[in-house]
């Protein structure tokens, strides 16, 4: 008798949606990776212990991590079903208990699963000015004088470096670790690489941090490393990182129901990266060019290349081209306008949009058939934009606002967040100007917060903000989320 299944709401979406969508957008998911067959009956309890468990690790689970971080450069490896979110917890609470008065200085684009432990646990968190490239509303990595200027000003335990960035970019990691090295050799250098955990298996592509020499990273393995959504690896070199503090925070902090099948993903995207990775992603590359070329010949679409990053942006070293990124604004279109046509009409997704751009990532699923259909959805949209007539260069005035590079930083992290509810209040934006936040404000995509706890919101943020709300299909975590009010530190206000 054929089995009759339940129906419900999401699983009808994801079964008649999704899987009927071109996604250039994570997760990477290879169907020619290893796979448990039917996830349903064979989901799995921590009690069989035969496995042994991962968060000792022992059994299959101390076998497939050492495997691991022979195949990613590592000396040590460990698999998260939290992504990069939950990996960095992890290591900020190890960190902060290997060192007292822990201080990290960092570049300004961290992901928000590094602002919210370092509050936590009252990590003393310092930024690098950040740099951004106003034309593409992109972040653009710090120089190496900058890092070097940083350190020696500030006097960290731990440098935290963005590479790559969301966008592909990346600084000379090599160089600037060996400098570190040198002249700092106590210093840790810990690597948010959760846009890379593919780097480590090209030559065509940017330095991996392990093969640079960091202490640890964390990567996003999920992203473009092949595994499933919400997985990820942690990994580094002995020397500088408490093992044991490090194992006993993994403990803390990983679920104690682990999903198997995702760890389980994670070992076959290792398994098939070892094995065909190169080749695989030699076929990304091929297919990231003629995406570019085929969206370059579009009236009003321009690709930015890595030449252009590296001509206007001595930071840019390397560059990951498997990320296509698309300046929309000659079409009279904004990335959110474009980026939601893709998406309800033609059932395209890309991963991330700002402004002035969308950005294609490139996933193993990818075909040359899904080039085809991008290139000709984004061609009719661009031939619509000019039958409406639309005024671009009224578009570039509208739009023709900086985003804030310039974020005095008045109060430290962690003594805002000790503030009780009196000494903070919830303000109009339009009359923040001057005023101390009390709250995180992250647009999404691509998650990176613009405010921070105990920054202060400028004149020209608070401009960015009321600009910024006006955008179609824009996404903003902040407690109104209508941005019509913000938190703030009360009867503080800046001259």
């Amino acid at each position: 008798m054929k089995q009759k299944y339940e129906k419900s709401h999401l699983t009808y979406k994801i079964n008649n949606l999704v899987h009927k969508t071109i996604r250039w957008c994570t997760p990477s998911i290879d169907l020619t990776f290893a796979q448990i067959k039917d996830q349903y009956a064979s989901d799995i309890s921590v009690s069989f212990e035969s496995f042994g468990y991962p968060s000792e690790p022992s059994g299959i689970f101390k076998k497939v991590y050492e495997q691991a971080a022979e195949a990613y450069g590592a000396d040590h490896t460990l698999f998260s079903v939290n992504g990069s979110t939950g990996s960095n917890a992890m290591i900020l609470r190890a960190l902060s208990k290997q060192i007292p008065r822990l201080k990290i200085l960092a570049e300004r684009n961290v992901h928000k699963s590094i602002v919210t432990p370092c509050e936590d646990y009252r990590i003393n968190l310092i930024f690098l000015e950040p740099n951004f490239d106003q034309d593409n509303q992109l972040f653009i990595p710090n120089t190496e004088e900058q890092i070097y200027e940083g350190i020696k000003k500030y006097k960290p335990n731990v440098l935290l470096l963005t590479n790559p960035t969301y966008d592909g970019m990346c600084l000379d990691l090599k160089s600037v670790i060996s400098t570190v090295r040198k002249n700092y050799p106590e210093l840790i250098v810990y690597v948010d690489e959760a846009w890379g955990a593919h780097l480590h298996f090209s030559d065509k592509l940017p330095t991996s941090a392990m093969e640079a020499g960091a202490d640890i990273c964390v990567q996003s393995t999920h992203k473009q490393g092949g595994s499933l959504q919400q997985s990820g690896m942690i990994h580094w070199h002995d020397g500088r990182i408490n093992n044991d503090l490090l194992l006993e925070s993994y403990r803390s902090l990983a679920t104690t129901s682990p999903s198997y099948a995702l760890l389980a993903s994670l070992d076959a995207a290792r398994e098939t990266m070892q094995k065909r990775g190169k080749k695989k992603l030699n076929h990304m590359l091929t297919i990231a060019r003629r995406l570019s070329r085929g969206i370059n010949h579009i009236d009003g679409f321009e690709v930015i290349s890595t030449k252009y990053l590296k001509k206007n942006f001595p930071s840019v070293y390397e560059r990951d081209e498997t990320k296509v990124i698309v300046n929309v604004i000659k079409a009279g279109l904004t990335g959110y306008e474009v980026a939601h046509i893709l998406e309800k009409k033609y059932k395209i997704v890309p991963e991330i949009y700002n402004i002035k751009t969308i950005t294609f990532l490139i996933p193993f699923r990818a075909t040359f058939g899904d080039v085809q259909s991008t290139i000709s959805a984004m061609a009719k949209i661009a031939k619509k934009s000019k039958k409406m007539n639309i005024d671009t260069n009224t578009i570039e005035a509208n739009l023709n606002f900086k985003t804030p590079t310039k974020i005095p930083r008045i109060l430290e992290l962690n003594k805002v967040t000790k503030l009780l509810g009196d000494q903070l209040e919830q303000v109009p934006l339009n009359e923040a100007v001057g005023r101390i936040a009390a709250e995180d404000i992250t647009p999404y995509p691509p998650g990176i917060p613009m405010t921070i706890k105990g920054e202060e919101l400028t004149k020209e943020i608070v401009e960015y903000y009321l600009k910024l709300k006006e955008s179609p299909n824009f996404h903003i975590a902040a407690r109104d989320k209508s941005m019509e009010t913000v938190l703030v530190v009360s009867k503080i206000k800046l001259v």
